[in-house]
This record gives C-alpha cells, sequence and structure tokens, in this order.
C-alpha cells in the first residue's frame, strides 16, 4: 500500500501547506523568468523541502502553458516532461542522498563531471542533493567551484535539516529559503482533505491529535494518518485511534501541570506511573508539559508564578535531556517531580489561595500560594478531648488539605516543650474524631520545627487510633520510611503528646500493597532522606 505523503504529495505550489513565503517568491521567479542557477533549502524534516524541489525541477523544464487555472508559475502535470519527471524517469533530473554518497569520487562522478554536458532531453539539468550537510568537507570543496560558475543549463537545490554544517562558501551561493514548522491547523486542514478523498470519516479531535503530536512535520502526521486509516474501520473516533497514537493527551498533561502548580507530588508521581502502563511516549509528555507551563509563564498576568514556572520547565529540560541515556527512563521525570514539589516557591506575583467554602467541607486547592503571616496557634488544650467537632469542618482541616505555608523559624527538635504529665487516672480516651479534630495544632506545631516534613505528612491521612498508637497512612513507601525514622516519629509523637495532653506513639503505614520500586530510589537524589 502507497503511503500517504507520497500519495497525496502536493504536485503543484498551490498544493503546499504553510510555507507561503517559499511558494510566491518560487512561482513569481518561474513565471518571470528569473530562476537562480542554485537554491539551498532549510528547515526540520518533513516540511516539504523535497517536494519544493521537485515542484521546481517540473516548472522550469515544463512544457505546458504556466498558469494553470489562473495560477502563474505552475507546472502543467501533463505534458511529456512533467510526467517523466514525475515517474522518476528523467536522465536530467538528478536526486542525490548527500548521506550516502558522501565521498569526493562520488561527487566528483556524479555532479562535477556529469554536469559538463547538455541535458539529454529537457531545457535544465536539475540536480537536489537531499542532507547536503553530510558531505564531506573535500567533496564540499569539489561542488564548490561547479557552484559558482555552472552551465547555463544546470539548477543545483541543496535540501538540509542542519544549516549549521553546510560552509559559508556553499551558502554564500545559494539563494536560501528557510522553511517553517506547520502550525497545528494548517496540518488539520490538510489531513481532512485526505481523508474526505479515502472516503473515511475521521473525528476532528483525531485529526488535531495526529497534528500536535507531529511536531510541525506535515510528513510525520501523514505517516501517522496512515497507521490511524490502516484500522480498518468507517468511523474512527479517539477511541480506537488510541491503539495507533502516543498515549499521552490535553488532559493527562492539564492534570500533571495542576498536581506542579499545588506541589502534590503523589498525584504527580501517580500520573507517570499510570502513563508509563498506558504506553505514553513520557518524553514526548514531557514536551508537551513544557509547551503547556511556557504557555503559562508568557500568560504572567493570569497570576501564575513565574520564577515557579521557569524552574520547574528548566528540572524538566534536564529530565528530557537525561531520558535518553537512562535505563529506567521515568525515573528523571520522577525526580524532577520530586524536586519541583520541594522547592520553594517565590512569593512575588503570587495569587491568594481560596478559602475553605464555608459548611461544605470542600477545600479547592490553589494553584499557587500567597505570602502570609500564619497566625500563632495555642499550644494548649482549649476544649476537653470529648468535645465533637466534625472532622471536615472549617476548625479542623484534613490532614491531606494544602496548607499555606511561610518560612518558618527552625526550632531544632531537642527544644520542643516535654509532654505535659498527666496522672495515669486523668489520661483521657482518645478517638480517631479526637484527633483530627487537634490536627491543625499539631500540624502548625510540626512547621515550626521542621521546613519539609509538613510537606510529607500532607500527602497522607490519619487513619486509625488505637489505645495510645496513632495511626498515618500513606500510598507511598518512600513517605512511610520518612515518618517511621526515629528523628521524625519521635518529633510527632512529642507534638501530639503536647496537644493532645498525654502520651502517644506514632507509625505510618502502606495503603497500597504494590509500590513502584523506582519511586523509592527517588530518596537517593536527597541524601537518603526526605527531610
Amino acid at each position: 500500500m502507497e503511503s500517504l505523503y507520497r500519495k497525496y504529495r502536493p504536485s503543484t505550489f498551490a498544493d503546499l501547506t504553510g510555507q507561503d513565503h517559499v511558494r510566491t517568491t518560487l512561482q513569481n521567479q518561474i513565471s518571470s523568468g528569473s530562476v537562480a542557477h542554485a537554491y539551498l533549502l532549510t528547515g526540520p524534516r518533513g516540511v516539504g523541502k523535497t517536494t519544493v524541489a521537485r515542484l521546481i525541477a517540473k516548472a522550469v523544464n515544463c512544457e505546458g502553458v504556466k498558469g494553470v487555472e489562473g495560477t502563474k508559475g505552475e507546472p502543467c502535470n501533463a505534458c511529456s516532461s512533467c510526467l517523466e519527471i514525475i515517474s522518476g524517469s528523467a536522465l536530467d533530473v538528478f536526486e542525490i542522498d548527500a548521506a550516502s554518497q558522501t565521498k569526493v569520487e562520488e561527487t566528483r562522478e556524479n555532479i562535477v563531471e556529469s554536469v559538463r554536458f547538455s541535458p539529454n532531453k529537457l531545457k535544465y539539468k536539475v540536480y537536489i542533493i537531499d542532507e547536503v550537510h553530510m558531505l564531506s568537507t573535500s567533496s564540499f570543496n569539489a561542488l564548490l567551484k561547479t557552484l559558482e560558475e555552472p552551465p547555463s543549463y544546470a539548477i543545483f537545490i541543496l535540501a538540509t535539516t542542519e544549516i549549521h554544517k553546510v560552509l559559508p562558501t556553499i551558502i554564500s551561493r545559494c539563494q536560501r529559503f528557510d522553511f517553517k514548522r506547520i502550525s497545528v491547523d494548517a496540518i488539520v486542514e490538510r489531513l481532512k482533505g485526505i481523508v474526505a478523498k479515502e472516503n473515511i470519516a475521521v473525528d476532528d479531535d483525531v485529526l488535531r491529535e495526529i497534528a500536535r503530536h507531529a511536531d510541525g512535520g506535515l510528513r510525520d502526521a501523514e505517516s501517522v494518518l496512515g497507521q490511524v486509516l490502516a484500522l480498518d474501520e468507517t468511523h474512527i473516533t479517539l477511541d480506537i485511534a488510541s491503539l495507533v497514537l502516543p498515549a499521552t493527551n490535553a488532559a493527562m498533561v492539564d492534570e500533571f501541570v495542576v498536581s506542579l502548580e499545588k506541589k502534590d507530588a503523589p498525584t504527580a508521581l501517580r500520573l507517570v506511573g499510570e502513563g508509563l502502563e498506558r504506553g505514553v511516549d513520557l518524553p514526548h509528555f514531557v514536551e508537551d508539559v513544557v509547551s503547556s507551563l511556557r504557555d503559562k509563564m508568557l500568560g504572567a498576568f493570569t497570576g501564575t508564578s513565574v520564577p515557579f514556572v521557569v524552574s520547574t520547565i528548566d528540572l524538566l529540560l534536564e529530565a528530557r535531556r537525561q531520558m535518553k541515556t537512562t535505563k529506567i527512563v521515568q525515573l528523571p521525570l520522577e525526580i524532577a517531580v520530586i524536586k519541583a514539589s520541594s522547592a520553594t516557591t517565590n512569593v512575588r506575583n503570587q495569587v491568594s489561595p481560596p478559602d475553605r467554602q464555608e459548611g461544605s467541607g470542600v477545600v479547592v486547592a490553589p494553584s499557587v500560594v500567597k505570602p502570609s503571616v500564619v497566625p500563632p496557634v495555642p499550644v494548649r488544650n482549649e476544649q476537653p478531648i470529648g468535645t465533637k467537632v466534625p472532622v471536615n469542618s472549617p476548625a479542623a482541616p484534613p490532614i491531606s488539605t494544602t496548607v499555606a505555608t511561610t518560612a518558618a523559624p527552625m526550632i531544632p527538635p531537642d527544644q520542643i516543650p516535654e509532654p505535659v504529665s498527666v496522672a495515669l487516672g486523668d489520661v483521657p480516651v482518645l478517638d480517631l474524631e479526637d484527633v483530627k479534630r487537634r490536627w491543625p495544632e499539631v500540624f502548625q506545631q510540626i512547621k515550626s520545627c521542621n521546613a519539609t516534613l509538613p510537606m510529607v505528612i500532607q500527602t497522607g491521612e490519619l487513619s486509625a487510633v488505637s489505645g495510645d498508637l496513632i495511626e498515618m497512612s500513606f500510598a507511598y513507601g518512600v513517605y512511610v520510611d520518612a515518618i517511621n525514622a526515629d528523628k521524625n516519629r519521635k518529633l510527632l509523637e512529642q507534638v501530639f503528646a503536647r496537644v493532645l495532653g498525654r502520651e502517644v506513639r506514632v507509625k505510618a503505614k502502606h495503603v497500597k500493597k504494590e509500590v513502584e520500586q523506582v519511586v523509592e530510589t527517588l530518596i537517593d537524589a536527597f541524601g537518603g532522606s526526605v527531610v
């Protein structure tokens, strides 16, 4: 089966997509007879460089009437010259792959010696040299004199994706055309025309997803579309196309970006794990996330913290580079997530977090944190332990609530007040509701003693109270190990004892049976400990 990009290769300049500046200039030159002796076409792959080279070869040799359908400088695609070039049988049109013919001997034989002879049949001899940057220096030097003073019947068209590797002496002897990446909208319109000709219904969101993944290359988009159409369906939806398309999508990118803004590392890591299981192309996913963050950075007046966005983009770009060399492809991204969630956010240009809705028990997590001074929380018990307050009331946010943070003074753990001594007969009986109700006081005192432990405990929840044992549940073994470490566990027990008026024990546990082992290795990035 012929590939779509070959089947629907533009046969006229009017069919070109997204390269108006190139089309207009070339058509004017051809129609006026002022064709240059050498052209240099540069730009990303799959944007039409080779197609334009072949169009030039047809147009300058066309025997038919120029101006088909009122368009000047177009090949007729009907004369013998056009038909020979289309079929690839024209003896006067040479297509040379510089990547496989780099030696100077090949350059001399195929170009320098050949160009001395007049055309066999056509008006012009046309030499199309693809990936010209691959030629050796000696080959460039052999070609240089011919480019400088070619015969009147010879036209050279050089194409490259890496213009910086082409000798300046070669560039200076050519008319240079820079091809641009094609916009998503332009690619979608092109794909719509193809599926209409193929008589297959394809949803617009499928075409847009294909165009988004093509990264500005029409050839790549047409290749992926060919795979989608090969599913042999009369109506292709996004669910069907997901069998072929990379699994990353805009919804996943948006959720990931929001989790980064909230410094919600568990959610971001979960999305990475789920995406990997679904076959997401992680390097491409990172590129989509960076693109989304770039939009936020440029739209600074939306309230997004620019310093945070810039630092996060730097982390993701570094992760993208490391993915090329690591065997565990998701590891650099996971480390970037942890670093982004642990970083201190610059407090300038930030918006206020929305408050808890009165009586609703719902907290809308802020995307950024407003600089504020947290009022001191009394450390003594002002209400009896037995007093019942709804866990999700405004007075007692759950442990997983995102709490506005400021730079708290660091107090060594050994300076925490000793637990209040309570007579044995006066020890109150604890239950889970009582502990949750006093949680805000516990959290504020922990913040005053440790800068990073609050970030860890926010990812879990108070799950059970049995006698003097308070259990906290976490989804990741990283956080369980951090809480159960002697230093952190003792600090928690001291603060709980001070607030609750009795000695307690604290223990963290898993809430999932299986946790990816690779996530635990992220601790190594922080010197063996999260806190």
